[in-house]
């Protein structure tokens, strides 16, 4: 499944030999034949023909034709035959047909579906036991969860059932603890961004109280589900959940920056200012709204961006040259330093800001 560390990877990548064809290829068939989907990468391939390498242009059509198997939505290849890269990524969403090549991968797209389908883990619990899930890129794995001792309720009445039931309570206690760690760990192995609790009843306010209270801040909300519940059902409220907060948090977070940009406190808005704190290093979290593309002019000496032609590199002193999509420069350079990339939907107040802005470190 891809994740950031690859992508990071993918940002260091500089060709020093050739260029990078970076493939996007839309294979999703339930709306289209694999001819039509073979045709539109073929139309997209074209258009950049005599800008990539040969090698690289038929090692793709080679591997869609031979080798791949036509399961996944989606595809993204990158090749640079001078420099021995091949990757390859099946994407279980679909993404639009293109093709790029230059001297670094293009990666717009994948940084966008990571965003979009940020990785989030699933406790379903009852008194005893949890089933664990991580959900990303519209896929579901069920993980290894935890099953404690059975939970029996006493019907009747009288001293000894009430003793009876204080020690099914107590075993109840101690089954959603052990739950509580199991969903401890597995947050803390996989990095998930956030948790989603599922059960009914009264278990799962209990079950929150047993988090670490640093966990319990990463809950982003409760799902009725039962134990039982199928893998599409338990996606499908996971999903739903999700979108609604991620469509919340990034408008607050455009809001959040524009503000603190206008005070000038610890945000830039616009191309020109962002490139520059970029090149700093000052970058904790790109902003850039979805499919804004623009030219800039990128310096031969420290790969310096600019928005505005120069005649000197203020970081170097070397000449700027003009590149098509300077904004996949701009992404990379910050996956590159490890920071975040946020891609948003289109918003009035953000084109107003310039279409792009950054939450700085300092």
């Amino acid at each position: 499944m891809l994740d950031q560390k690859q992508l990071r990877e993918l940002a260091g990548f500089r060709s020093e030999s050739g260029t990078v064809l970076s493939v996007y290829v839309n294979t999703d068939l339930t709306g289209q034949s694999k001819e039509r989907a073979r045709l539109v990468l073929r139309e997209a391939l074209e258009r950049i023909r005599n800008q990539a390498n040969a090698e690289d242009v038929s090692r793709i059509e080679n591997y869609l034709d031979r080798e791949y198997d036509w399961q996944p939505r989606a595809l993204a290849l990158f090749s640079a035959a001078d420099d021995s890269l091949w990757r390859t990524f099946a994407l279980p969403v679909a993404v639009q047909t293109e093709a790029h090549a230059g001297a670094v991968p293009y990666l717009k797209p994948m940084a966008q579906l990571l965003e979009d389908y940020s990785r989030y883990a699933i406790a379903l619990v009852d008194r005893e036991q949890v089933r664990l899930f991580l959900v990303q890129l519209g896929g579901i794995e069920e993980k290894e969860g935890w099953v404690g001792q059975e939970v029996k309720h006493h019907k009747q009445g009288g001293f000894s059932a009430k003793q009876y039931q204080r020690r099914e309570d107590q075993l109840a206690r101690q089954n959603l603890r052990q739950s509580a760690e199991a969903t401890t760990r597995l947050m803390e192995q996989s990095h998930a961004t956030g948790l989603i609790l599922g059960g009914l009843g009264e278990t799962l306010p209990r079950f929150r109280e047993m988090l670490p209270k640093a966990l319990q801040k990463r809950v982003i909300g409760t799902v009725a589900l039962d134990m039982e519940a199928p893998l599409t059902q338990v996606r499908e409220k996971a999903t739903e959940l999700i979108s609604a907060g991620e469509q919340e948090q990034k408008a607050r977070l455009v809001d959040e920056m524009i503000t603190a940009a206008a005070k000038g406190a610890g945000a830039v808005t616009g191309l020109p200012d962002t490139f520059y704190v970029a090149h700093q290093g000052r970058v904790r979290t790109l902003v850039v709204e979805r499919g804004f593309e623009a030219p800039g002019y990128l310096c031969d000496g420290c790969g310096y961006v600019s928005a505005e032609p120069i005649g000197k590199c203020p970081f170097c002193g070397g000449k700027p040259e003009p590149i098509a999509d300077a904004v996949n420069r701009l992404v990379q350079k910050v996956i590159d330093s490890g920071a975040k990339v946020e891609v948003v939907a289109p918003s009035a107040v953000l084109t107003r800001a310039g279409h792009v802005g950054a939450i700085l470190r300092y």
